[in-house]
């Protein structure tokens, strides 16, 4: 049982992105066995680098960088997606094809999704001198990426002039034919084997309690 393992204790730092497509996951964390900290997934990045964190659902681009560190925990889990993902959105004053030469406006939060776009924008269209800058207010941008909740809000409340929006999974099936993932669950390696393991258990049975809290509340399929 969890409870006779001394090392998982708050000593231990978990980090979770407190976005809804994540919810699932974190249906135990409230009895979690370790200290729990919120952060979105660019955060979560530099705080895994910088050694304050030692296991957490790690944007896809973090952990490819980082995997000197850090592993997949077993069995492997993450958030992924095949084509439509509706939390990872483009949204432009003009089409997608018609951005060179513009200012797009990317959200401090994003780790991978930033170079998703780069992919999707000046590589499978060939678009030049797309500008790409964090933060900028709407007025003064032609396009914004935004992901997790954020996303979805804009969804529904865009800002002015916004038409027109690009699903960065469905334009990554298109080009590509294949799912695209977003974050991994992984943990230092330098933890003990014992440990990773247990970690992997509680989080295998967080997800299994969370996806029939999600099944009772009628929100997935």
């Amino acid at each position: 049982a969890m409870e006779d393992l001394p090392e998982l204790t708050s000593a231990i730092v978990a980090a979770r992105i407190p976005y809804a497509n994540a919810a699932p996951f974190y249906a135990l964390w409230h009895e979690a066995p370790f200290a729990v900290r919120n952060l979105a997934p660019r955060d979560l990045g530099r705080e895994a680098e910088a050694g304050r964190v030692d296991f957490g659902s790690m944007a896809a681009g973090d952990y490819l960088r980082l995997k000197d560190r850090f592993e997949l925990i077993q069995p492997p889990m993450g958030a992924a997606a095949r084509g439509e993902v509706q939390s990872v959105l483009l949204f432009s004053r003009r089409p997608a094809e018609a951005l060179a030469g513009t200012l797009v406006s990317v959200t401090p939060a994003t780790s991978t999704s930033v170079r998703l776009l780069h992919l999707l924008l000046d590589v499978r269209r060939g678009l030049r001198n797309v500008r790409y800058i964090r933060g900028l207010e709407p007025a003064q941008a032609d396009g914004l990426l935004m992901i997790g909740d954020d996303a979805m809000r804009m969804r529904n409340q865009r800002p002015e002039g916004f038409t027109h929006t690009l699903d960065l999974g469905t334009d990554w099936l298109e080009w590509t034919g294949l799912s695209f993932v977003y974050a991994v669950w992984a943990a230092r390696s330098a933890l003990d084997a014992g440990l990773k393991q247990e970690l992997g258990a509680f989080l295998e049975a967080s997800l299994a309690a969370g996806i029939v809290d999600e099944f009772a509340r009628g929100g997935l399929p």
